[in-house]
Formats: C-alpha cells, structure tokens, sequence
C-alpha cells in the first residue's frame, strides 16, 4: 500500500450539521493543488516551522474541503491562517466545541472559513477544513508550529518534516463517533486519477550560537551553505526537487552538541499566565556512575509482524533481534513477543534465563520472523506482559519495535501509564509515517526512550542506544534545584522532573519571573546505589527575545503531554485554560477564523455547499490513484492511494520473489551481522570463526601469540577485527563486545596484551 498523501491524506468534506461525521457526495470536483512551500528556521535545538499549501478551484461552484495532516506529537501548532484572493483569515485558538460551532454556523450563512483540530485519537495527524473556497479562487493554507530538536545516538541534531500519513489500523472496540472523525472508511468506491503535479519547496535556515559542523539528509540530496564563519547555514533541496513519497529529515552536526546550552526568552509584559513570565530552556547531557548499569533485567522484546512491516521494516527489525539476542549480559531473563491480530510468545510459561538453550530457540524464531501476522492489534500483547508481575529482584523493560500505524494511542498509553511503577517502556519507531504519538508516548508513559528511524541501516544504532538506556537502573529521588535572587517564585514545566538517562540529551523548562536571577541548576538524584550530581552555572544563560514565544509555547506542550497520560481529575480544563493562554492546540481546543469582510457565498439556508477533493501529493512522473467513496448532502468520506504502477503485479511478485530465493556464500568480513551471529552465548568465537571473518589460514592464526585459552585467543582477533573494520558502527556492537571481553578475562588471559597481538596480527597480514 503506497503511503497516504502529502501533508497529509487529500480528503473531501462536508461535515455534517449533526455530528461532524462523513456521508458520501454523488460527484466529485476536483481542487488541484498547486504548490507546497515550507519554510524552516533552526535555532540551536528547536525549529519553527512554517507549512504553505497552495490550492485552485477551478470549478464554478463554492466547496468545502478538509485536508488531514501528520505532524510531530510533540509540535507545539500555534497559528492557521488563510490567504484567499489576497484576503487573509486568522484563526483564533478557543474551546473545541465552541470552535466548531462557530466555524459550522459561519459555513451555513455562506461565509468562508477555517478550522484547525488535532484528531480525536491521536496527537500527530491534525484536520485542517476550508468552508466555501469561492469558485475560481485561490487558496493559501498557512500552518505554524514548533518543535523541540534533540541530539541522537549518532551526535546529530534531527529535524524530521512528515509527509506522509499512512493508513493506520483501528481496532473494534473503537467508539463509532471517534472512528468516524480519524479513520476514512470506503464502501462502494469510485476512483479517480489525480495526475497532475504540484511543486514542493523546502527552505531551512540553521542558527543558534552553535558552530556547525555539516548539515546532511539520510535519504534526501541538500545544498548547504555555511557562512564563513560556520555559525549559520542556509538549506535547500537540490534541482531535483523532494519527491514526497517520504518524511523529509535533516541532520544538523553541531561541532559540540554535548555542551550544556541554556537559554532563557522573555515574557509578553501584558500577556498572561505561562506568556507573562519568562522562560527557560535547559539543555544538557546528564552524566551517570559506571556501576549504574545492571544485569538483573527482564527484558521483553515486543516485535511488530503486522502485514504493514513487510519489506524493509521487517527485515531491520530481524537484523535487530540478532544483534539485541547477541548483546544480553548473561543473568538476565527475556522474551520475544510477536504481534499482529494476534499475539505469540517465545516462550508461553514467562521469560526464561538466558542461557546457551534459551539462546538456541530465541535464534531458531529470528530464522522464521515474517510480517505476517495481520493487522497490529498492539494493545493486547501490552496487556499480557502486565498480567503477570516482574520477576521478583529483576527489573523489567519492554522495548517495541513497530512501524505504529495503528489510532488506538490513548488506549495503549493509559495502560502503561498505569504500570509505568513496575515496568519500563522503550519504543523504536520504523519507517516513514510511524505514529509519533505512539511511540514516544508509550516511552513517556512508560518513563523509558524512544527513537524514531526514517533510515533502516540506522535501526541497530538506536536500539542498540536504547538498550544502553534500558540497562541503567532507573534514577530516583531526582531533584532539580535553582539559587536564585530573590529567592522562590521557580517552576519547572511539567510540575514532575523529566526522566533522565545517563549521556542523553535532557530538555527541561523552568518558568522564571521577570526579576528574578538564576544563578545556578543543581540536577542530582541515586542510581541503583550510587549518587550523582550534575551543577550548571547560571552565567551560561543566554537571554534572547522572540515574538513567537517559541520556547513558551514548547513548554506549554509539553505540559500538554503530561497531562494526556497523567490519568488525573479535572486535567481538562487545565489544559483547556494553558492552551488558550499560549494558543497551543491540544485535543479539547480548535484554532477557528471567519471571513466576515466578505459578501457571503451564493448564500442559499437550504442548499448544501458542494463537497470536493483535491489532490494527493504526485512525484510527477507517476500518479497515485485515489479510491473515494462519494455522494450528496451530508458524506462519509474514504480514501486509499496506491500506486498505479505497484497494482499491476502486487500478487505475483511476491510469489516469485519467495519462490525464486538464492542462497550465496556469506563475505563475514563485508557483513557486520554474520560477524555478530557467529558469536557464541559465553561471547566468545572460536578459531573457525576468526578463519571465516578473516580469511587467514588456521595454522597462521593458532601460532600467532602465546595464551591460556585457545578460543579466548580468538575473540580477541574478531574483538579487533570489529576495531579495524567496523569502527564507525561500535555503538552497534559494544554491549556484545563487553560480553567477550568478561569471556576473555574468565579464561584467565589479559585482555590488552591478546588484543594488542591480534591488532599485530591483522595489520602484518
């Protein structure tokens, strides 16, 4: 199934005077769209962006259309605007139901306007509607929001753009009047050929007081240009133009991300609550003990073989079950849970102790993985794990790995939520169009991290980075602690301390009265049974002035999303009262405009405004077709693309390229992931092995050295082969390399002096 469209899935609508829901239309219009043009602004670790969807109606008619869009869960969407023959709409934020009503009493008395609303089920797809386009006119769909930007496993500073929206699986036990706003369901389609392309423009400009190292995309060819300086860059797609078919991504090297970077933006004077004070943005790389690592885990790696994984997804994920098998310390007890529209376990009675034999029936279901499952009924699994308590004396950890196309989010996070006291969540996001919303969170509810990956040889690099994380015991008693003058008046946003992992980027915000001087941030707390206690220095803060309030309205986010999982009374008007203090949308608010200058729309009180579609995103050379089931007054509304070019042989293919499988010599020493699968459950590799990796003669590789143990010997030849060869990817094979090197130093030989030889020996041969 190709992906849903461009900034979101190219809908039609017209809502309903009663519920909102869809019906279906008997014809169809057609608004091209024209051009996508989006503008974004990096300052150090947050990015504005700014989405332009430009659209023509060609048609002699006034119609209303809705347009669904992905966003980040975590993107802080704060203005909507329309442009329409040069008349510009604003929409203002207000209570959801108040929202709509003034948008739908304005659409029945003929005059244009807009609406903005974050979808009933899920954070990260938005619902953008237009009410009376006038026939002939131009519209101009403008969308701001802002988002934090965090510094991955790699160094990088990543900026991801979603384009695309994929369909996302709803389970039955979904309430009709939500499964009618956030999933398009399709009865006797139609279909039409949407065929012409529109123009795709990204523009980026990076700065922020970080020197730049190079800007770079996994998937998408950029021209950069630093100033001479290397303090600012100015970022374009190249002359071949972004083909939508993926979320565009840019990954920004700072020359020192790791440097503690606080910044502190000051209030609106008139504004009030949040906007009135100042606010600071903390950013820093806390450091834990070395002995706050422990073996005495339950891990449970929870695999996603829905049909949607098929292809490269699944093929990672296998590629990441070997490496995370390889990498378990020994002691610890595990899992492996497959998923689709059912369930299975590894082993049916509870997670066994890693040994040799658990080892062997783990490796012998990594042989036999497929995406074939079915649909991804994600929570049923979840609620298994619970239904058991953690093994007394060892700490539990989940760590999923799924593409999260699915809408029952709230469902999922609630539960674990609920047992985020026993039972920590990591989550890795695969592919383009995963839910945001679900994965990171499921990591925030469950107090773990997530990582999402747009590029799928970068998979065992970020969950080998969670699995790090997932092996630190948790950090308790977490205190973060401001000397100021005068003193009190502090508060950090969200009210609860982030959690904190050792090494990794930490965002945290503090309102700050407008007088008041922070001297220093103290942020300590106990891991396992070593104390830490990291100081910052309030000289380093930065004082900047923003209109856009970029780093209150981040923080008003934030908070938003604590209170979705916090399960506590009266959040609602809470959340309600700080979303329209900041202008932050959330689930129980809309951003709403009317056109009022304007002399109403062929106003007629019985008629009904003709419904349209516009088109899905195309890359120019191929067209996607669009299925729509479609008839008059109030509709409901389906759609699906796929690619014209893919239905031709969809069936076939798949069969032959199962039927018509080679099999050919594996090249160990082209091939990370033979390496790691020769290694043994102690961590060791034998002579054999090391002669397969390397191809160097036994005879050479048994006289090379003197040692205690002959296969000690050779672990410590692979352990620096893997230096040599593979350097660039350690953080893929560290944790197992730690698992060999305790074999090495069991067998009673040094460590350094066999690794120090066996360097020797592969540089001389």
């Amino acid at each position: 199934m190709a992906p849903w469209g461009l900034i979101g899935q190219a809908q039609v609508a017209v809502v309903s005077e009663e519920t909102y829901n869809w019906s279906r239309p008997c014809e169809v219009h057609v608004v091209t769209l024209k051009a996508v043009d989006i503008n974004v602004t990096v300052r150090g670790f947050v990015a504005r962006v700014e989405a332009s969807l430009t659209y023509h109606n060609a048609t002699t008619n006034a119609l209303e259309l809705e347009f669904r869009m992905p966003v980040d869960e975590g993107a802080a969407v704060y203005k909507f605007e329309a442009v329409i023959d040069g008349r510009k709409i604003s929409a203002k934020c207000m209570e959801k139901k108040k929202a709509e009503q003034i948008y739908k009493d304005a659409v029945q008395s003929g005059h244009t306007a807009v609406l903005a609303r974050e979808d009933a089920l899920t954070a990260d797809v938005f619902h953008l509607a237009l009410g009376n386009l006038p026939e002939g006119s131009q519209a101009e769909l403008q969308l701001s929001m802002m988002m934090e930007l965090k510094v991955k496993t790699d160094g990088a500073v990543s900026f991801t753009l979603p384009t695309v929206l994929n369909p996302r699986y709803c389970p039955l036990d979904i309430s009709p009047s939500q499964h009618t706003e956030s999933v398009a369901q399709t009865g006797n389609p139609e279909t039409v050929i949407v065929s012409e392309a529109y123009t795709f423009g990204i523009k980026a400009k990076v700065r922020g007081g970080h020197i730049i190292a190079r800007v770079t995309s996994h998937h998408d060819s950029l021209n950069v240009k630093l100033s001479d300086d290397s303090m600012s860059a100015e970022v374009t797609q190249d002359s071949g133009g972004f083909k939508p078919d993926h979320d565009w991504s840019m990954l920004i090297y700072y020359a020192n991300p790791y440097k503690t970077h606080i910044i502190r933006e000051s209030g609106e004077r008139a504004g009030t609550g949040l906007m009135k004070d100042d606010l600071v943005m903390v950013n820093l790389h806390p450091e834990f003990p070395e002995e706050s690592y422990s073996h005495r885990n339950e891990i449970l790696f929870v695999v996603d073989r829905s049909g949607s994984m098929e292809g490269d997804c699944i093929q990672s994920a296998c590629a990441t079950l070997l490496l995370f098998l390889k990498s378990l310390p020994t002691g610890c007890y595990f899992n492996v849970i497959s998923f689709g529209s059912t369930y299975s376990l590894l082993f049916p009675d509870g997670s066994q102790e890693y040994t040799e034999e658990t080892l062997k029936k783990a490796l012998e279901l990594h042989g036999t993985i497929k995406a074939d499952m079915g649909g991804t009924e994600i929570l049923q699994p979840i609620k298994h794990v619970y239904s058991t308590p953690p093994k007394p004396g060892y700490a539990r950890q989940i760590i999923l790995l799924t593409d999260g196309q699915v809408f029952n989010v709230d469902q999922v996070k609630e539960l674990v939520s609920c047992h985020a006291h026993e039972t920590r969540v990591f989550a890795v996001g695969i592919g383009n169009g995963a839910s945001t919303a679900l994965v990171y969170g499921l990591a925030r509810a469950g107090r773990g991290r997530a990582e999402m990956v747009y590029q799928q040889d970068k998979l065992q690099l970020k969950v080998m980075g969670l699995v790090r994380s997932m092996l630190q015991e948790s950090a308790q008693d977490v205190k973060i602690s401001f000397e100021v003058d005068p003193p009190g008046g502090i508060k950090l946003i969200p009210k609860n301390p982030p959690i904190i992992f050792g090494g990794q980027h930490l965002i945290m915000y503090v309102r700050v009265p407008t007088s008041t001087e922070v001297k220093n941030i103290t942020v300590s707390g106990i891991v396992g049974c070593a104390e830490f206690k990291n100081c910052y220095n309030g000289s380093d803060i930065v004082t900047i002035h923003d209109e856009e309030k970029t780093l209150h309205r981040l923080a008003a986010r934030a908070q938003i999303n604590e209170w979705q999982i916090a399960n506590e009374e009266d959040v609602a008007e809470d959340m309600i009262t700080l979303s329209l203090a900041t202008g932050v949308v959330c689930r129980w608010t809309a951003l709403v405009g009317v056109d009022l200058d304007m002399k109403p729309v062929g106003h007629n009180p019985e008629a009904q405004v003709e419904p349209t579609v516009f088109d899905s995103f195309v890359d120019g050379a191929t067209c996607e077709r669009m299925t729509l089931s479609l008839r008059r007054k109030p509709l409901s509304l389906g759609v699906s693309f796929r690619s014209m070019a893919d239905t031709v042989d969809e069936v076939d293919t798949g069969k032959e390229a199962e039927s018509e499988k080679e099999h050919y010599p594996v090249d160990y020493g082209k091939n990370l992931m033979a390496v790691v699968s020769l290694q043994k459950f102690d961590g060791s590799w034998t002579l054999e092995d090391v002669v397969k990796v390397t191809s160097l003669p036994h005879s050479l590789l048994a006289g090379a050295t003197t040692y205690k143990n002959e296969t000690s010997w050779a672990t410590s030849v692979v352990l620096a082969f893997l230096e040599m060869k593979y350097s660039a990817e350690k953080d893929e094979w560290g944790l197992l390399a730690n698992k060999a090197r305790m074999f090495i130093a069991r067998c009673g030989d040094d460590v350094e002096v066999l690794m120090e030889a066996a360097r020797k020996v592969l540089a001389e041969n």
